[in-house]
């Protein structure tokens, strides 16, 4: 993918079968295969293989280039002064920052550090470390992956040895949730500026692992940082992430006990997972969905009664329980699911009536219908399986879709370029942030400069109430703001959201505390090994 494909492209690969709902443990529930063992305290020590569905390209957290890929291994190594709760909600807790303050009027936060932070390497963090990452981040010739969710800063400094201070020109709802994501992850000055280019195959850090070896295009080996703040913690030894695409070669590798965890089960073969009785299969729900982009540039997607004709025109509930297998959700929203939407008693999900689909068409431009290429990701078979679906489905509003078969990297990067018709850019895209702010701007917001990610769509009453959404600081206020966002984004369709999905995630049962926070991003440093049950 190109530099700025920092979107947090989560997979959940499939391959292609009947219908009938599955069902899945949820994160923390209970399950008849667990083993007994990880209700005891946890065990330091042990080694884990980990089977991981996208490979890591960079570790360089300012310039992603594959995805969930790269930011779930650098989550891994590196911490930034807030983060992500990892029990979870949807709350920012304390990282390398142990507190912080807020001026009244939202324009100045103060961060005080935690004493005695450490590198992995041993040598000591400092404010001054800290001050110069969030200029780095602030900075877009640096921070290419998301320079975007640094808008608003106007002045970074380190008043002493353990606080620094931040100062925006204009409030900025999500600050903190902005500094808790991958390009405000805290590197080493001193090695990167001495080392250079080097120092992204084994960078020093402050997260619960360093990076042992790092073979592109094969795996990636962690071993636990002896520095990390948390005392006690990661429990694990060493860790392993094999880069395996193909998605029956990853369950195979759990089954048999070459891998002790693999993400990105199949949604087909859950069911027979399920029984096995040394495996464990988890749901992480997420903010993410399978979104497709229509390239308003091509002249028929570009009228909006096209947009509104595609998404009638889609029998979401049948493509539910044909490829998610009932693990999915309808949406109610052109983007991912967030707590602030509205609900569906509110904003109805969307609806799938092909009367109202062909008066649509009809109020067009392009009421005899028209042809339109749609490229999707191969690797993926429930991929292949979904675009024959939709196939199918447009063909009943006059609409020929001709099916374009990609590898994902090329169907990513001929997205970011315009090069395509329609298009599903990732497996699963997903947000960076727990609130809508991040891809509300990405679609509404020329700053942000993504060409209405990438649909080309414009609309300068949406660019309006985004622009006063994401400088409201008040709750109440910014859940009615968002509702109306919500219903004009659904009335112009920019693009089609699909469906809402979680990802799945199996693992052996001796394998505990294996939770993921509330953006899909595994939490290692809580993960142990038991005692195999007999």
């Amino acid at each position: 993918m190109g530099a700025l494909l920092a979107l947090l492209v989560s997979a959940c690969g499939g391959s292609s079968g009947g219908g009938g709902a599955i069902s899945v443990a949820k994160e923390g529930e209970s399950k008849t295969t667990a083993n007994a063992a990880c209700e005891e305290e946890p065990v330091a020590g042990g080694s884990l293989v980990y089977s991981r569905q996208l490979e890591t390209v960079t570790l360089n957290p300012r310039e992603i280039k594959n995805g969930n890929g790269d930011i779930f291994a650098q989550e891994m190594i590196f911490n930034g002064i807030v983060r992500n709760d990892p029990n979870g909600s949807d709350k920012v807790v304390p990282g390398l920052a142990e507190k912080w303050d807020i001026s009244k009027d939202g324009l100045t936060y103060t961060f005080h550090l935690r004493p005695g932070l450490k590198y992995s390497d041993g040598s000591p963090l400092t404010a001054e470390d800290i001050a110069w990452n969030l200029e780095q981040f602030a900075d877009p010739e640096v921070n290419i992956s998301l320079a975007g969710v640094a808008q608003g800063m106007e002045s970074v400094k380190a008043t002493n040895d353990t606080t620094v201070v931040v100062k925006l020109e204009h409030p900025v709802a999500a600050f903190l949730y902005n500094l808790s994501i991958f390009p405000a992850f805290i590197v080493d000055k001193a090695k990167l500026e001495s080392e250079g280019a080097a120092y992204w195959k084994h960078p020093v850090g402050t997260g619960p692992f360093i990076v042992k070896e790092f073979a592109t295009g094969s795996h990636i080996t962690f071993e636990k940082n002896p520095y990390y703040f948390e005392k006690g913690k990661p429990y694990l030894q060493t860790m392993r992430w094999n880069f395996v695409t193909n998605s029956n070669t990853r369950v195979l590798a759990l089954k048999s006990g070459e891998a002790q965890m693999a993400d990105g089960i199949p949604f087909t073969q859950v069911t027979s997972l399920q029984s096995e009785p040394n495996l464990g299969i988890e749901e992480v729900e997420l903010p993410q969905a399978v979104i497709l982009i229509a390239n308003n540039r091509v002249k028929a997607l570009g009228d909006v009664h096209v947009r509104r004709a595609l998404s009638l025109a889609l029998n979401r509930e049948q493509l539910n329980e044909t490829v998610f297998r009932g693990t999915g959700t309808v949406p109610n929203s052109v983007l991912m699911n967030f707590e602030l939407d509205a609900s569906d008693q509110e904003v109805a999900p969307f609806e799938f009536n092909l009367e109202k689909a062909k008066e649509e068409m009809a109020a067009s431009k392009f009421p005899k219908g028209f042809s339109v290429k749609l490229q999707y990701p191969a690797g993926s078979d429930y991929f292949k399986q979904m675009s024959l679906l939709i196939q199918s489905e447009l063909k009943e509003i006059g609409v020929e879709v001709k099916l374009e078969e990609l590898e994902s990297a090329a169907v990513a990067e001929k997205w970011f370029e315009g090069e395509f018709e329609m298009t599903f850019p990732f497996v699963g895209t997903s947000s960076d942030v727990p609130v809508p702010d991040e891809y509300a701007a990405f679609y509404a917001l020329p700053a942000a400069e993504l060409d209405g990610f990438k649909s080309y769509w414009t609309n300068k009453e949406a660019e309006g109430l985004v622009e006063k959404f994401i400088s409201s600081t008040n709750e109440a206020g910014r859940k009615a703001e968002w509702k109306k966002i919500q219903e004009l984004f659904n009335e112009e369709m920019p693009s089609l959201n699909v469906m809402d999905f979680p990802l799945i995630n199996g693992h052996q049962s001796n394998i505990c505390g294996t939770e993921a926070n509330g953006l899909g991003v595994d939490q290692l440093q809580e993960t142990w090994i038991a005692e195999k049950s007999s």
